[in-house]
């Protein structure tokens, strides 16, 4: 079985919100959902530079980034597992950038106020719940 080693940063701006970034509907996984900023990491690649990498696809100067959580899922069609390593950071500007072949959209939101009409990636739940502990 292969495996995936991926690497999402929860960035928090100063008002104690999280960005949420929306896939963009031209994307071949997960089309018009929800995510925080992530992506694979590169072979030999240490994984908070690449958490670093991926933030900079936002435009946004991220700092203190700490590793607080994981999550790993099976896929069987693929014979695949994937994990991911999820950190924190912290920001104080809340202007940001999107590639627009990537994501279409982005929301800052309370943690534990997601609105009802953003369908989110299936391990973002359990992380913000990781979170506010």
């Amino acid at each position: 079985m292969d495996k995936t080693l991926i690497v999402h940063v929860l960035i928090v701006n100063t008002d104690g919100k999280v960005l949420l970034i929306k896939r963009a509907e031209t994307e071949d996984v997960l089309p018009g959902v929800w995510d925080i900023p992530g992506g694979t990491l590169e072979d030999g690649e240490d994984p908070k530079e690449g958490a670093l990498r991926e933030t900079k696809e936002t435009d946004l100067d991220v700092r203190n980034l700490s590793l607080f959580h994981f999550t790993s899922n099976v896929d069987q069609e693929k014979n695949k597992q994937f994990v991911r390593l999820i950190f924190t950071g912290e920001c104080e500007s809340s202007d940001v950038r999107l590639n627009p072949e990537d994501h279409d959209e982005y929301r800052w939101v309370f943690p534990n106020a997601v609105p009802d009409d953003m369908r989110l990636v299936e391990y973002l739940l359990q992380t913000f719940r990781v979170f506010l502990q």
